[in-house]
């Protein structure tokens, strides 16, 4: 047997091992991704918070963790709850509609262009009894009650619910071992790819809690003070629009659609202040997340084109949910590097 044949097999059999290894534990990506990519925006934080234990690593990564969870678990469980509340009160409303009908919404008469066909769709197909159930079947769908919806709610909270465990858990110890993990990542990067790795590791940590700082932070704080502005004018449920409007913050081009939404909204019932209000509310909070906070949270960590930022979240969040928002720049990243290095040779 040749040294070739020898170095084919160590490859072959390093492949496998690594695909073998995926694909035993590829339930817990997700939840391990999401971990690494809290860890590595927080893990400066971290760092200085750590010093206070001295060797006390256990319970540094413990109380850091404990802390991070309640910051994340207790609003979402405060938005499920309103969820929860409001798909129960959404579908008892249906019911009420199916069994009794009922006259078109008042709103209804002030749109404009539409006002004709939507008095006549909901004349013909909701306005009687029974019309509703029609409708929901000829969408292969049916009336069903609250209770049903609810329960939907609860297996995906519960599914969910699992999922941040593994996080938590695996976020523990990448704060424990996160020095010790950094440089075994280190050696094994300088095994596959040499001087390369370098860059790679010196500005991919960068780029990523440049884009969480840019994409949450941001989105959170529009959908804060905008859903602020839905409660002063009045909107129905405006914890859930702010929730809405502040994760459509977070991918390019979402969020203007949620505020003319909005804004029609205002509009069908009457309200031409409250949309003129909310039009220039929502406009200056956006233009300034846009132009002033991304910019000062970015910085220069991420230099990417435009299209490649563009590519890369929307692509992420495609093909990979929430968690592209991150994953996918970062891939972009990498692609724009290895595009530089090809034009520098």
């Amino acid at each position: 047997m040749t040294n070739q044949h020898r170095d084919l097999i160590s490859i072959l059999l390093t492949i496998s091992i690594v695909g073998l290894s995926l694909f035993i534990a590829h339930r817990f990506i997700g939840p391990m991704l999401w971990a690494s990519v809290i860890a590595i925006a927080t893990f400066p934080a971290y760092e200085l918070f750590e010093k206070f234990f001295g060797r006390h690593k256990n319970t540094a990564a413990f109380l850091f963790t404990t802390i991070l969870s309640l910051l994340i678990i207790m609003p979402i469980s405060w938005l499920i709850s309103i969820l929860i509340k409001e798909s129960h009160l959404f579908a008892n409303y249906l019911i009420h509609l199916n069994a009794y009908g009922d006259h078109a919404p008042q709103w209804m008469n002030n749109v404009p262009w539409l006002q004709k066909e939507l008095l006549t769709f909901w004349d013909t197909y909701i306005g009687h009894p029974g019309r509703l159930e029609d409708l929901m079947k000829h969408w292969n769908s049916a009336i069903t009650p609250a209770g049903h919806y609810v329960q939907l709610i609860s297996v995906s909270v519960a599914h969910r619910s699992v999922q941040l465990g593994f996080s938590l858990l695996s976020l523990f110890f990448f704060y424990r071992d996160g020095a010790v993990l950094n440089k075994q990542i280190d050696k094994v990067g300088e095994h596959c790819l040499s001087s390369r790795w370098h860059y790679f590791s010196k500005n991919l940590p960068q780029a990523l809690r440049a884009i969480v700082n840019g994409t949450i932070v941001v989105g959170l704080c529009v959908g804060l003070l905008l859903g602020f502005g839905y409660w002063i004018l009045g909107l129905s449920a405006p914890v859930l629009m702010g929730f809405i409007t502040a994760i459509a913050a977070m991918v390019p081009f979402f969020a203007p659609i949620i505020l003319v939404l909005i804004v029609l909204v205002f509009l069908a019932q009457g309200s031409f202040l409250s949309a003129v209000i909310i039009l220039i509310w929502g406009s200056l909070i956006m233009f300034l997340a846009d132009h002033l906070v991304k910019p000062l949270l970015i910085g220069g960590a991420v230099r990417l084109p435009f299209l490649a930022v563009l590519f890369g979240i929307l692509g992420g969040v495609e093909t990979l949910g929430l968690l592209g928002l991150f994953i996918g720049p970062i891939v972009m990243i990498l692609f724009v590097t290895l595009w530089k290095e090809a034009q520098m040779k």
